[in-house]
């Protein structure tokens, strides 16, 4: 009878396994650094994971899987001021607590290039596709209630999708040089600004007609 697998230990490999792949790139980590790094035998981590190979891309498919979580839409109820000052928190802390997440994604199209199948491509891109309608599900919400003014929810969504993605490249590439700037809820009240509508004030305009649909593929 076949041992079970320890599915903490497992965690603690993904976690080793992405700072060692991020900080050292592929063909300088080693198996028996990643375990050590996690508090186990070599031995031990090729029981959860057959190859580095393998290990490389459990790591990468569970943190993905963490931020395809964030992106699911929420409940409805809430105004959407609040719902996009509390996403854009949350996908900016995710990211900017977590920087290695991102250069795993420098490792695969730099060392592992031949694995970026066409497929890996197009699950990236449909992140981002995501990603922008989220946000204009938001903003067509706070135009609706009264708490945000948008004109354009499509642009504005790619805007601000750019503008997130924009600091978190600059984050990944010299961190030192934009620490000052990274606190995600600087971040998000900046990128607010402009959008929130102040208690008492009037909406100057309105959601353009048709604007109510979301086009997932956007």
């Amino acid at each position: 009878m076949s041992r079970p697998k320890d599915e903490e230990l497992r965690s603690r490999l993904l976690e080793a396994a992405t700072r060692e792949f991020a900080e050292r790139g592929y063909s300088a980590s080693t198996m028996e650094g990643i375990g050590a790094a996690a508090g186990v035998t070599k031995g031990g981590v090729y029981f959860h994971f057959r190859s580095k190979d393998e290990l490389f891309f459990a790591a990468l498919d569970h943190w993905r899987s963490s931020l395809r979580d964030l992106l699911q839409p929420a409940e409805a109820g809430g105004r959407g001021a609040e719902d996009l000052r509390r996403f854009l928190q949350d996908y900016l802390r995710f990211h900017l607590e977590a920087p290695e997440v991102n250069r795993l994604l420098r490792v695969l199209s730099t060392e592992l290039k031949d694995h970026f199948t066409a497929e890996l491509r197009q699950d990236l891109k449909q992140e981002q596709r995501l990603l922008r309608s989220r946000l204009r599900e938001i903003l067509v919400r706070g135009g609706h209630d009264g708490s945000l003014f948008v004109q354009d929810p499509a642009m504005s969504a790619f805007l601000l999708a750019g503008s997130v993605e924009g600091i978190l490249s600059q984050q990944s590439v010299s961190p030192l040089d934009v620490e000052p700037f990274c606190d995600a809820d600087h971040l998000t009240e900046s990128l607010l600004r402009g959008y929130l509508v102040e208690a008492g004030d009037e909406m100057p305009g309105a959601l353009r007609t048709g604007d109510t649909e979301f086009d997932p593929t956007f």
